[in-house]
């Protein structure tokens, strides 16, 4: 009965005059805040989360946009992840587990700007062997204004109800989310389509994902802890080492500076653990799309009741940049990352990534 009444008035909104709006397709990136309720509990335990960009845990952070009429359009969004983790002596148990969750939605215009959407979740979670799938329905209202030719920002609201499964309770997720999105088939593709100039960088964000492998060593209280962890995420999902997005920044010639970040605050029933990585490079273009680059990082790690701890890393990589469409760049990025031991956390970790970017053009 929810259901057909959803359906109803969004078909109501769609048939009802409006001016000035119109969908154009998109790619976008979105963060933002959000509170997960377990159903039926009656207590205090909900789970909240600040994530730039979104892990993927419970939303994905890419999102696309297909227009199918004049104010509707068709909006899709997949995250999805695959974790191995191992320790040589065996004093930590192995684990393996993966998560794949994907977002359909339809997004009608109300106004210019205002817009609601309604759609569907699935999700297949994996853990040790033991799988389960779980169904869910999404609802939104949010507002979106351009601010450039082809550029979009947003806000909306959003509810997400996760069905019971025989391993997953049921639960709801109010979120708050922030986009940034760009239209994929803009003015500025069409008049440089036959342009022949290269150039070397451009302003422009981007996520990236793809294959990561850990290794954490070191010696704690006389016992030797060699642990190896392998992650395999679609670009926007994971952790924040490496850092899911960048921004690339034009310098001068050949060089550019690229900000690796990632930011996730995690909250619940009265415990907080804070993980941010700012991962700073500066790039040189070698020939065409071939570039290699140096950088530092810094990851500061709090949790409720310890000193928060800031590691200092460096960070070397080499890629190899493509062009989509106009607006739109890919990359292949390859990179290794190094953190050694302080006095307070004995353990050294390095990092190998082999990662596949999406960026979009800021101007």
């Amino acid at each position: 009965m929810k259901t057909a009444i959803v359906l109803s008035l969004l078909m109501a909104f769609a048939r009802s005059s409006i001016t000035g709006q119109t969908w154009t397709t998109q790619l976008g990136i979105a963060g933002g805040v959000s509170r997960q309720k377990p159903a039926g509990t009656g207590l205090r335990d909900e789970i909240d989360r600040w994530e730039l960009p979104r892990s993927g845990s419970l939303q994905p952070a890419l999102f696309v946009i297909l227009p199918l009429a004049r104010r509707i359009a068709l909006e899709s969004s997949l995250a999805a992840s695959h974790t191995k983790f191992r320790e040589s002596s065996g004093l930590i148990p192995g684990s393996s587990s993966s998560d794949v969750r994907l977002t359909v939605r339809a997004d009608v215009a109300v106004t210019a700007s205002l817009y609601v959407a309604a759609g569907g979740m699935l999700r297949r979670h994996e853990i040790d062997g033991g799988h389960s799938t779980q169904i869910g329905m999404v609802g939104a209202l949010g507002y979106h204004h351009g601010i450039g030719a082809d550029l979009d920002a947003r806000i909306e609201a959003q509810w997400l109800t996760q069905r019971k499964t025989d391993s997953i309770a049921p639960s709801n997720i109010y979120s708050l989310v922030f986009g940034l999105s760009h239209a994929l088939s803009s003015r500025g593709a069409r008049s440089n389509r036959n342009a022949t100039t290269f150039r070397p960088w451009r302003l422009q964000v981007g996520a990236a994902g793809g294959y990561a492998r850990n290794h954490l060593y070191g010696t704690l209280a006389g016992i030797y802890v060699d642990a190896h962890e392998s992650v395999l995420d679609a670009p926007g999902s994971g952790a924040t080492t490496p850092p899911p997005l960048f921004l690339d920044a034009p310098l001068a010639g050949r060089l550019a500076l690229e900000i690796g970040f990632g930011v996730q605050r995690i909250q619940q029933q009265g415990a907080t653990l804070f993980d941010g990585n700012v991962a700073p490079r500066l790039n040189i273009a070698i020939y065409r799309g071939l570039y290699a680059g140096a950088g530092g990082n810094l990851q500061y790690v709090e949790q409720t009741g310890s000193k928060g701890i800031a590691f200092a890393g460096a960070n070397v990589g080499a890629g190899y940049r493509f062009s989509v469409s106009q607006p739109l760049e890919g990359r292949v990025d390859i990179s290794y990352t190094v953190f050694k031991e302080r006095a307070d956390f004995p353990f050294a970790q390095n990092t190998l990534a082999v990662l596949l970017g999406m960026a979009i053009a800021l101007r």
